[in-house]
């Protein structure tokens, strides 16, 4: 069963074939030639754009957007619990550090899709 080809596929074969009137067309030297066609043909410029080609397909989408009261209601049940486990302790003491709430505001900011300009910093001003 013959697999489709794929757009960059076709498109790099659209190109090398097209390479062979590129000489009388543009002036192109022909070593230059020889070397685009030996680069395009590379086995690994082919998977590379195979793979941008797979990336810029992939559209991944936040499973929610409120992680930070999820992790809020975490804590408040992990309070009980904090008490009488050393685990339970470390791991609220790790979600209630400043790095990781930022993490998470940033996350909930990117996957809601509400972007702010961040305020400018304060050793940079002009």
């Amino acid at each position: 069963m013959p697999v489709a080809a794929t757009n960059s596929e076709t498109a790099m074969q659209q190109v090398l074939d097209n390479l062979g009137s590129l000489p009388s067309a543009t002036g192109a030297a022909e070593l230059d030639l020889i070397f685009l066609r030996g680069i395009m043909e590379s086995p690994i410029v082919r998977s590379l754009a195979k793979a941008h080609e797979r990336l810029e397909e992939t559209k991944l989408e936040a499973v929610r957007d409120n992680n930070l009261e999820l992790v809020q209601e975490i804590l408040r049940d992990l309070a009980q619990l904090a008490e009488q486990s050393s685990t339970a302790a470390e791991l609220a003491h790790i979600l209630q550090e400043p790095h990781f709430q930022s993490l998470l505001e940033t996350h909930d900011s990117v996957a809601s899709k509400t972007y702010e300009t961040p305020p400018p910093s304060p050793g940079l001003d002009p």
